[in-house]
């Protein structure tokens, strides 16, 4: 079986499609997720450099509240 692992020269994020649409993104730390997660997190900030390996749109779904980084907790001085 081919490698189809991809490395983005910006994030170092690897895709490796093979893994299935929710587990195909190796974040550098945390468990794994999918294209969709990545873009609402990081792709949408970094696309205007150029390289961006996550662009397609047809690779990924809409991206729902889960998929970006959430609130902290209030936190009470």
């Amino acid at each position: 079986m081919a490698d189809s692992s991809q490395v983005c020269p910006l994030c170092q994020v690897t895709i490796n499609s093979s893994n299935g649409a929710e587990l195909e993104v190796q974040f550098s730390t945390g468990a794994k997720g999918s294209r969709t997660k990545l873009w609402a997190r990081v792709c949408q900030y970094a696309q205007g450099r150029g390289g961006c390996i996550n662009t397609n749109p047809q690779l990924r779904s809409e991206p729902s509240a889960s998929d970006f980084y959430g609130e902290p907790p209030a936190f009470k001085l």
